[in-house]
């Protein structure tokens, strides 16, 4: 079975919600960001979303933007980040991680290597924000001989057609956007999330996550009451280490503090 798919078996089974943490790879800096990728799971994060610094991240709002830009100002790039996710392998086999990024990324490395290396490096699906459904043919046979998960966006507004053609394509879970704008700028509420979730439950099996708005753990602990699988917690943990950068801590407080919120979020997600 397939990480991502045994982890939601596995918490499912305990009657638990999936707590997924996002971090911006080699943010603030290499070593840094791998240190934090290695304690997320100790800290209570079951899945993993790893961000591929990009320039301009339409879909992200000014933190996640933020990390993006300190990560490319120390070298960052795609291989390196499959380089951090080989050195997570070696110390946690079942923590599923996914690549989350714009399709430039993929394309500049070589859409006939990318999958295949970021499969052999340990990830397990990917999230391309900005690939609509209609073109993702390019890149199908890629992934599936890959064997890799490719996890959908759907967005609040998304009519309840398009949201049974876009579950028949998808694979992992589905990832539900809460609400409409960017990353990082807004609080969330979960009662406007009821019906959409509804829709996607009633044409799809998949399991259901939730991101985008979720700023603090009391806003994480009204969600897990939804009919939902799982939570997305991004900005707010990227906000730490950007706090830390810029107050010039070192690297092992940035560290500390980033895992600390982690934790604080995950009590109230489990």
């Amino acid at each position: 079975m397939k990480r991502i798919s045994a982890k939601f078996n596995e918490l499912k089974n305990k009657n638990k919600k999936a707590f997924i943490g996002y971090i911006c790879a080699q943010d603030p800096d290499f070593n840094s960001s791998l240190e934090i990728l290695k304690k997320l799971p100790e800290a209570g994060v079951d899945i993993i979303e790893l961000g591929i610094a990009f320039q301009d991240p339409a879909g992200d709002g000014p933190i996640i933007e933020s990390a993006s830009k300190r990560a490319i100002a120390n070298s960052a790039n795609l291989k390196k980040t499959l380089l951090m996710t080989r050195e997570f392998r070696k110390i946690d086999n079942t923590t599923p991680i996914i690549l989350m990024g714009y399709f430039n990324s993929f394309l500049k490395y070589g859409i006939n290597e990318i999958f295949l290396d970021a499969q052999n490096s340990g990830v397990d699906g990917v999230i391309i924000v900005d690939l609509p459904f209609e073109e993702r043919e390019e890149i199908s046979q890629y992934l599936i001989e890959a064997k890799l998960d490719f996890i959908d966006l759907i967005a609040p507004l998304t009519q309840e057609s398009r949201i049974k053609k876009i579950t028949n394509q998808s694979s992992g879970f589905i990832y539900l956007v809460s609400m409409l704008g960017i990353t990082g700028t807004k609080i969330a509420k979960a009662e406007d999330n009821i019906d959409i979730i509804s829709a996607i439950r009633k044409n799809c099996d998949l399991p259901i996550v939730i991101g985008f708005g979720i700023k603090d753990p009391k806003t994480a602990e009204e969600f897990c009451k939804l009919d939902i699988d799982g939570i997305v917690v991004g900005s707010s943990i990227v906000k730490v280490i950007e706090d830390g950068f810029n107050s010039k801590n070192s690297s092992q407080e940035i560290i500390n503090n980033t895992i600390k919120i982690v934790g604080e979020f995950s009590k109230k997600i489990k």
